[in-house]
């Protein structure tokens, strides 16, 4: 009768070529930690463009300090780092968390504002993703931050970080600005309330104070919080002071 017989194609335990890699370790733990917060934490999230002019100035001030004095150049990251703890200090809901109450009903919850500002850094590794942490990144100077970030990254990819170095983060920030993507949004770390996506800085025509079009560097950037903390309006506000900060970075001295 001319009917196709359909032969199903090799499973991943038996085909040929195939080269199979168990989900284990930290890539367990990974695809279990982010898929629990996808499932059980709602996501809101918001993406405004950044003037990087000012911020590019300023970066190449610090960098031409420290070469002067034999420190090691400041990052991007750890320079956004700095701004971000700088705007968590002022928008203390981002840096907050949410609890079961202790001795409570399963749905009995509390939000707690978290009183030390610790920034994890997303660093990318071979097998997976790790975020040490910058504790206490408000109180730090640039130096110091710059310092701690290139450190944690190095050890990060190393493998020498210790238990101390991944814990206690109360905010995510995950750069993918080196690796040429331009915009994209990351999904919160649990039990963090917020996590901050940064893209790559590239030239665009903007509209300028005299109404003029001129090319200027611009970074996107996207925000996503846990929106039973936080509302859009507080989202918001932060977003704006940090985009101001990275603009004016002579504000982190405010």
């Amino acid at each position: 009768r001319g009917e196709l017989a359909l032969t199903p194609g090799p499973s991943p335990e038996t085909g040929r070529g195939e080269n199979v890699i168990p989900l284990q370790g930290m890539r367990r733990t990974i695809a279990e930690r982010m898929t629990a917060s996808y499932q059980t934490t709602p996501h809101i999230t918001f993406t405004v463009r950044v003037d990087m002019t000012g911020f590019e100035e300023a970066r190449a001030q610090l960098n031409a300090r420290a070469e002067a004095v034999g420190q090691a150049r400041v990052s991007a990251t750890a320079l956004i780092v700095k701004a971000v703890a700088w705007a968590l200090k002022r928008h203390p809901w981002l840096n907050s968390t949410l609890r079961q109450c202790s001795g409570q009903a399963l749905h009995d919850e509390e939000i707690h504002l978290l009183p030390e500002i610790n920034v994890g850094v997303a660093v990318a590794l071979e097998e997976g993703l790790i975020v040490p942490v910058v504790h206490q990144a408000d109180r730090k100077s640039m130096a110091e931050i710059g310092a701690e970030v290139n450190d944690l990254a190095t050890r990060a990819r190393e493998g020498r970080l210790t238990p101390a170095d991944v814990t206690g983060g109360t905010f995510t920030v995950s750069n993918l600005g080196p690796f040429g993507i331009e915009q994209f949004t990351a999904i919160i770390n649990p039990p963090q309330a917020a996590i901050l996506a940064v893209g790559a800085t590239q030239p665009e025509p903007v509209v300028d104070e005299e109404g003029q079009v001129v090319v200027r560097p611009v970074m996107r950037m996207t925000l996503s919080a846990d929106h039973r903390v936080v509302d859009g309006v507080a989202a918001a506000r932060f977003l704006t002071d940090l985009r101001e900060a990275l603009e004016a970075p002579m504000l982190l001295l405010w």
